[in-house]
Formats: C-alpha cells, sequence, structure tokens
C-alpha cells in the first residue's frame, strides 16, 4: 500500500493498518490517519478516499507555532489550536455488504467515528455516546448492523434507521469483535473485565460465556470467529476451540 504504514519507506505519516475485510470479491483495508484503501488489482492498492485523511504537514506547522510548555501562553495556545488541528481518526474495522454499503468504524482522540460508503461518497454517521472507541462491526442484514467498543458499548442499527446504544447496564469491557454463534453474539472483551462474553439479542442480556474459557496462560483474549457448529478463540498466549459443548486446548509450540 503506497504511503501506508508509519516508518517504512514511502510512509506518508498517517500510521499503521489496523483492519483487513473482504468484500464482494474485493480486499478493503483501513487504519489510522483516517485510511482507506481498496486493492484494485492484485498488488495494487490505492486510496478509497481522502476525505478525512489525516495530513500531517499541516498538524506540523500548527505544532511549530506552539510556545514554550513553561510559557504562560501555552495553554492559551492548546485551547485555541483544537479547531485549527487536522482531524485525525483511527478506523479500527471495516465491513460492507457490497462496494456500495461499507461501515467503517473507530475513534477520534476520545469521541467514537462512524462512517458509511455508499460507493461514491463517505457519510459521517451520528453516535449518540460522548465518548467511545469503536472497534468491531458485524453486519447481519443491510436493515441490522452490530457495532461494538470500548467502555462496554454495544450499537445496533443501520445507515438507512441510524443507530441506538444497547443498554448493557454499567459495562466497561473493551469489547474487540462480535461473532455470531448459535442464535447470539460472542464478544471478546481483553480488560475491564476481560473474557468471553455471550449478548442475547430477543432478550437483551449479556452474561458469560457458559461453560467458561479454561484458565488462560496469557493476559487476555482478542479474538472469536465461528465455523458452524465450533467456535475458536485466540489469546495473548492461548488458543481454544469449542465443539458445542466442551472447550479444547490448541497447543502451539511459539505459545
Amino acid at each position: 500500500m503506497t504511503g501506508a504504514g508509519t516508518w517504512i519507506d514511502g510512509a506518508k505519516g498517517h500510521g499503521r493498518m489496523l483492519a483487513l475485510a473482504r468484500i464482494e470479491d474485493t480486499l478493503y483495508s483501513s487504519g489510522n490517519g483516517g485510511q482507506i484503501y481498496v486493492r484494485s488489482q492484485p498488488n495494487q492498492w490505492r486510496i478509497l478516499t481522502n476525505d478525512l485523511l489525516f495530513d500531517p504537514d499541516a498538524h506540523a506547522r500548527l505544532s511549530k507555532t506552539a510556545p514554550p510548555t513553561d510559557d504562560p501562553r501555552f495553554l492559551q495556545w492548546l485551547m485555541e489550536s483544537r479547531s485549527k488541528r487536522p482531524r485525525n481518526i483511527s478506523f479500527h474495522d471495516i465491513n460492507g455488504l457490497g462496494h456500495d454499503a461499507i461501515y467503517l468504524c473507530g475513534v477520534e482522540g476520545t469521541k467514537p467515528v462512524l462512517c458509511f460508503w455508499d460507493g461514491s461518497a463517505l457519510h459521517e454517521l451520528k453516535v449518540h455516546l460522548e465518548e467511545a472507541a469503536l472497534t468491531g462491526i458485524l453486519i447481519e442484514h443491510a436493515d441490522s448492523v452490530w457495532i461494538c467498543g470500548r467502555e462496554g458499548v454495544l450499537l445496533h442499527g443501520s445507515y438507512a434507521r441510524g443507530f441506538t446504544p444497547v443498554n448493557l447496564r454499567q459495562q466497561l469491557n473493551l469489547f474487540h469483535m462480535i461473532t455470531p454463534y448459535r442464535g447470539k453474539l460472542v464478544l471478546p472483551s481483553s480488560v475491564r473485565s476481560g473474557g468471553l462474553f455471550e449478548f442475547d439479542p430477543g432478550t437483551s442480556d449479556l452474561r458469560r460465556f457458559s461453560p467458561a474459557l479454561p484458565k488462560l496462560r496469557g493476559e487476555y483474549i482478542f479474538y472469536a470467529g465461528a465455523v458452524g457448529d465450533v467456535l475458536w478463540v485466540v489469546g495473548q498466549k492461548d488458543i481454544f476451540r469449542f465443539d458445542g459443548s466442551e472447550w479444547e486446548r490448541i497447543e502451539h509450540p511459539r505459545l
């Protein structure tokens, strides 16, 4: 991806790529700095849109106007410069129904960001939350899209009808993704509290997955994916397989 990355030759300072998705027969990728790439041909990636692409040069120019941090004017400059800063969004996930129905979610500072690409333009959607980082997207169909995130966030809706937060009581989990499994939604969480959770869309009941995961060797999990009736869970130093009745630890020589 020409221009992507942080330290590699040719990187333009936008940051790392964070997500990859196959939509129809095309690969899309998103990441830091508002980067959204599409693979137009084998080994050929291009920016899908630069509408929200971070401008590192503008950021550098603004930073040069800052007085020293021990200068009494620094706090005033800090407040006044906020409206002049170029936008810097991290897109944590990308998913879509087709080339003209693509969702992206992420964060800008502490504010949640949710966008929709209609095939020709990028639309920023209203999120009724003051603070959150959106991290994962599950699309059931055109009118049912789930978004998870930090601080126990779970949103449901669509581009057409908007998104509303699902009441999960006072949850602070960092949910990484959403996986459908046996009529429920499975959400791996790494912290506050960490573990594997399941959400029932019919009752809005959120609880720890049952039966519980075996004791972790690492500190957290971050992935859950289903293939048929088999659920796979991956963590820092753990790989588990659930066949519908019991868990099996998958031994790996490097874990």
